[in-house]
């Protein structure tokens, strides 16, 4: 026993819960067999949660069941009543869905409108992902929900362009999807009374049983020959938008996949430009080489000449290279393997990921290290030549010795001066005999000026009144600032902090030295007492 819905994005099929829900089943095949859902909207969408229709005013207050149809019919002679008719609503009996049946997507069920009993009427729902019930907050809600079926075919994806659909405020989808038609599979429930007229003012002719062959007679009694075609419901109170096939004519998928490759490569362009600005990458147009294949967790026991031997299958002179601690020289567990062609590599990467090297799984990746290119770019910013004997194929700078640290600094030292040779030559001023730096002559002054005035306290490291302490260096120089201060008139905030500093450890030193003078003479008077 199922349904099949023909809506504007494909074609959904839904098997009943004859044996769960057999009155609720009864209502909903009556119901598409007069034809009522032609045309109804897919009114609420809550996306991974769930999307509700089967509502002839599409703003989710309405819905009637179908003996409520037959009853206004009936009375009035036509359907301006149904919504008046005591029988709008049916009796919510039924299987109660459980919380992890609500979970599952692609579940139909029905609930009570606005939480009254038994007022089930021609709306249902069905479930769009696992988050339906993520926001309950007690067991009592799953008895709300009774089983109406679940979606048994779904080829077109319907539900997943359901679940991604725009939608507004009140969950709405911009472009209307509708229920074209629903079709009847099988129906075993003989029709309520009056069924025949409601049929006939539906403008709904079934197939003649002799249109059908033997075995497909029973078909008759749902089969229709011809239905009425409506745009939207005469009962529908909301806004026209435009229809999903509309909106979808004008999308192009192919040019749209090849818009969203060309955004996602500008923006891998603009966040390298904007790493090539803040001096995190030499260059923009950089890219990792394609030879070079990256392995990691592996055994510590491993080392290069059994990788060499393990990826020599695929290049004979490939390379290989465990990083080790530069202090310990124990492995990192991670390695580069280098090869002379980008055929090898890529053999190497599909047959030896995930590969037993010594009792561990190996994990193997292209490489993305630009340490290389790098190192060459800092070296290159610092006016220097980088000497690739002491690094390795990957960039890799050795450690150097103290006599190579010495060199280094002697070269940057160098030229630090060759660049204060070009900044002094250009403000020098020619002379009659000879040329003399501005720059120079201002910083011979300077350095004069402080030494004499460092020369004039410096002093030994005793005083004339017997005090002594135990920086004289640090006293010098706090009395060297202090009257360096005088002359200039004002103090800096850091001369101010180091005096107040040497001022405090100075009277500490005073005072320390009184006591200690204080015990000196009294323990020489009382030795002096005891003698006499």
């Amino acid at each position: 026993m199922a349904l099949l819905f023909e809506t504007s994005l494909g074609d959904l099929t839904i098997d009943l819960d004859i044996s769960g829900s057999p009155q609720i089943c009864k209502n909903v095949l009556k119901l598409a067999k007069a034809r009522y859902y032609t045309s109804t909207l897919f009114h609420t969408i809550k996306p991974n949660e769930y999307c509700a229709l089967g509502d002839a005013r599409g703003d989710g207050s309405g819905g009637c069941s179908i003996y409520s149809m037959i009853d206004s019919l009936s009375k009035y002679h036509d359907m301006k009543h149904v919504y008046q008719s005591e029988k709008r609503f049916i009796k919510s009996t039924g299987r109660i869905l459980t919380k992890e049946e609500l979970q599952e997507k692609g579940r139909v069920a029905v609930t009570d409108l606005i939480g009254f009993r038994d007022t089930i009427g021609s709306q249902f729902m069905i479930t769009l992902g696992p988050t339906f019930v993520d926001r309950w907050d007690n067991e009592e809600d799953e008895k709300r929900y009774i089983s109406l079926g679940i979606v048994s075919e779904d080829n077109d994806g319907v539900l997943d362009r359901i679940n991604n659909a725009y939608c507004d405020g009140d969950g709405r989808a911009y472009a209307d999807i509708r229920i074209i038609r629903a079709h009847i599979l099988h129906d075993p429930f003989d029709d309520p009374e009056g069924m025949d007229q409601l049929l006939k003012y539906q403008s709904v002719k079934l197939l003649d049983p002799v249109d059908l062959p033997a075995e497909h007679v029973e078909c008759s009694r749902w089969l229709a020959s011809s239905s009425p075609i409506l745009i939207r419901p005469k009962e529908e109170i909301v806004e026209i938008r435009i229809s999903a096939q509309d909106a979808e004519k004008d999308v192009d998928y192919e040019i749209e996949r090849k818009r969203a490759k060309d955004m996602a490569q500008k923006d891998d362009r603009s966040r390298a430009v904007m790493l090539e600005m803040l001096g995190d990458l030499p260059s923009a147009d950089m890219k990792p080489p394609e030879n070079v294949l990256f392995v990691c967790k592996l055994n510590p026991v491993t080392e290069d000449e059994d990788l060499q031997l393990i990826f020599s299958r695929f290049d004979p002179n490939c390379k290989a290279e465990i990083i080790r601690d530069s202090d310990t020289g124990d492995s990192l567990q991670y390695a580069f393997i280098e090869f002379n062609t980008e055929e090898a590599c890529n053999q190497a990467y599909f047959k030896m990921n995930n590969a037993l090297v010594d009792d561990r799984r190996i994990k193997v990746d292209f490489s993305q290290s630009v340490s290389k290119e790098w190192h060459k770019f800092q070296k290159k910013k610092q006016g220097l030549k980088v000497n690739y004997s002491s690094t390795d194929r990957y960039g890799n700078v050795s450690r150097p010795s103290s006599q190579n640290n010495r060199n280094l600094h002697n070269v940057i030292n160098s030229h630090r001066d060759m660049r204060r040779t070009d900044r002094s030559r250009s403000d020098s001023v020619s002379s009659g005999k000879k040329s003399e730096t501005r720059t120079h002559r201002k910083r011979t002054d300077q350095n004069h000026d402080r030494h004499r005035d460092r020369r004039k306290y410096r002093s030994s490291s005793s005083s004339s009144d017997g005090y002594r302490h135990m920086d004289s260096r640090r006293y010098r120089k706090d009395r060297y600032y202090r009257d360096r201060s005088y002359d200039k008139g004002h103090k800096s905030r850091k001369e101010k902090k180091k005096s107040k500093k040497h001022s405090r450890y100075r009277e500490d030193t005073e005072r320390k030295y009184r006591e200690k003078r204080h015990r000196s003479r009294s323990r020489s008077d009382s030795d002096c007492r005891k003698r006499l």
